[in-house]
């Protein structure tokens, strides 16, 4: 049975207090056991959209950073460009993003490498036994690292339901072709009689594939790459999408990239169940907490992590991370995916560390 260590966090805790917990979990966890003497180590992190301030912050990585260099590994901190517009679009404005956010060797104790080149094209390929995929399309710098290092934050997110350490994998190490294969043929729709002809949609649209129709966006679905950008902008409800299929196809391709990126690979996972969002951290705006903090979750499990840290939030706030956020979408469904492809498994032993 895996095993998932828990610390908790209270509201307003002293930000040099988590970054002590953070640094006992990883090693209640034995993480470091996984690094040896010169291993190039990716240490996944999300640096979170311009404006965005309830990511995890960059000095609560450093304690994962110092004890990976304590083992002799060499770390780096990355991500992977998006597909949307916005301040993660291309390296150079990732990069000066991440600076901006103290993801940096000054503050976080590592540089910021991304993941897959300038523009999303350095990528490698890997076979598996999927559902959807025999192959799949995962940054380069995957092909150069010995160890991975996912620290990731639980959230909400409107095509997957929730996004937390197979999201942070899936999406996260995928390049622009694996992201562009993720979310084919999927294209959201319009509701007439709720759109305001705002615009919004249309300025974040990275294909220009939208355009207003007298006072009403209308998306062409040919040159829709159904990144679901226009649906996480609109303020009004407007833009829609099929969830019974739609978000149940995602969510499997999803899982079927983190397969991808962490097979053959030594990997820990840490989670932050902590300021947790409707929206994901590549929203410059997620809203407020949905609730008070609840602790860091880590385990050698990516499974067994996201399900310990559903279970928790619905034991410590009466109610699961769905009713919180997007009741429409069954978040089981990348669970059960995972195990299937032999990720890691749902049942677990939690151990607090005190």
């Amino acid at each position: 049975m895996a095993v998932v260590h828990f610390v908790r966090v209270t509201p307003g805790e002293p930000p040099g207090s988590v970054e002590d917990k953070v640094g006992r979990l990883f090693d209640a966890a034995g993480l470091g056991e996984l690094i040896e003497a010169g291993d190039l180590v990716a240490v996944k992190v999300h640096i979170g959209e311009k404006g965005n301030r309830t990511h995890v912050p960059a000095r609560y990585v450093r304690p994962v950073v110092e004890r990976v260099r304590e083992r002799g590994g060499k770390p780096f901190l990355t991500d992977t460009n998006t597909l949307y517009r916005g301040m993660r679009s291309d390296a150079v404005d990732h990069m000066t993003l991440a600076e901006q956010h103290g993801f940096s060797l000054r503050e976080a104790g590592a540089p910021f490498v991304v993941a897959d080149g300038l523009l999303g094209h350095e990528e490698m390929e890997v076979e598996i036994e999927g559902e959807f995929y025999g192959r799949v399309s995962v940054a380069g710098v995957l092909a150069d690292v010995q160890a991975i290092m996912a620290i990731s934050h639980l959230t909400g997110h409107p095509l997957t339901g929730f996004g937390g350490t197979l999201k942070n994998l899936g999406m996260g190490f995928s390049s622009r072709k694996g992201k562009l294969a993720q979310h084919s043929k999927m294209p959201p729709r319009v509701d007439p009689k709720k759109c305001k002809g705002c615009g919004t949609c249309l300025r974040w649209c990275p294909v220009e594939a939208i355009e207003m129709r007298g006072k009403v966006a209308s998306i062409d679905e040919g040159r829709c790459i159904s990144c679901g950008e226009c649906l996480a902008v609109c303020r009004f409800g407007a833009v829609t999408f099929n969830w019974d299929q739609g978000s149940e196809v995602l969510q499997k391709r999803m899982v079927e990239h983190a397969f991808g990126a962490v097979k053959g690979r030594k990997a820990g996972y840490v989670l932050f169940l902590t300021s947790v969002t409707k929206g994901c951290d590549c929203f410059n705006d997620p809203g407020e907490p949905l609730f008070p903090d609840v602790g860091i979750l880590a385990s050698r499990d990516p499974v067994a992590l996201d399900q310990a840290g559903l279970d928790l939030v619905e034991q410590e706030t009466g109610k699961p991370l769905s009713e919180w956020a997007y009741p429409q979408i069954d978040p089981n469904i990348q669970l059960e995916h995972a195990e299937k492809m032999g990720m890691g498994s749902r049942e677990y032993e939690l151990r607090e560390v005190k």
